[in-house]
């Protein structure tokens, strides 16, 4: 009987070694079955990336002008000119403020190529309408914030505009020279943070990073 549970004691002895030399090997196979795993999928989602990224634009530009001649008449907003030369899209018209933050929201989420690289806007003599020329490109794959983001960045930044444009007053253009705010000055100087960038007859164009803002001279004034 004692030779039995002696006997007993040492097989499971033997089995306690066994399981303590087996239980660091299946440690160090789990650990690089799934070290590899996730650097295989890491590698899979960065291939995947580069990919997206490198996709160049293959589509219809015929199409992309249909689309946004849609949108433009649906919202009633007046298009003077779409013009595409070299994977760019130039759009000048008239409208109100709101409706040129929904079309560039519209233009940039057009797909996920498209990416708005200037936006131009001139005040007029009607309330609360403005001419605006807006330049995207489709270059390259873009991958996109949520569309709640952007619309409210563009809100903020035409609401910015427009007090500037309020707050600008242009009085006079002599060759070179403006009075703008009762004060003079000449291409290339700044106002605030916006750069004098151009000067025409009746013109000046403003400029702060990828916005340009129109102040046309009033000859009432």
């Amino acid at each position: 009987m004692l030779s039995q549970i002696e006997n007993s004691f040492l097989k499971s002895e033997i089995k306690v070694k066994i399981q303590l030399f087996i239980l660091p090997l299946l440690c160090i196979y789990f650990y690089f079955y799934f070290f590899d795993y996730k650097k295989d999928s890491l590698v899979f989602k960065s291939t995947n990336l580069n990919s997206l990224i490198s996709k160049k634009f293959r589509g219809s530009y015929l199409e992309l002008n249909k689309d946004i001649e849609t949108f433009c008449l649906s919202k009633k907003i007046n298009i003077n000119a779409i013009d595409y030369n070299k994977n760019n899209l130039l759009i000048k018209g008239r409208t109100s403020l709101d409706k040129i933050n929904k079309l560039i929201v519209k233009i940039e989420y057009i797909n996920n190529f498209s990416k708005i690289t200037s936006l131009n806007l001139e005040k007029t003599a009607k309330h609360n309408l403005y001419n605006f020329e807006i330049n995207s490109e489709f270059k390259k794959y873009y991958i996109k914030e949520k569309i709640q983001k952007v619309e409210k960045k563009v809100e903020e930044k035409l609401k910015v505009a427009k007090q500037n444009l309020d707050n600008f007053h242009l009085k006079a253009i002599i060759s070179n020279h403006i009075l703008l705010n009762n004060k003079w000055y000449t291409k290339n100087d700044f106002i605030g943070k916006y750069k004098v960038l151009k000067i025409e007859k009746n013109l000046v164009v403003l400029n702060y990073k990828q916005k340009n803002i129109k102040i046309r001279l009033n000859k009432n004034e």
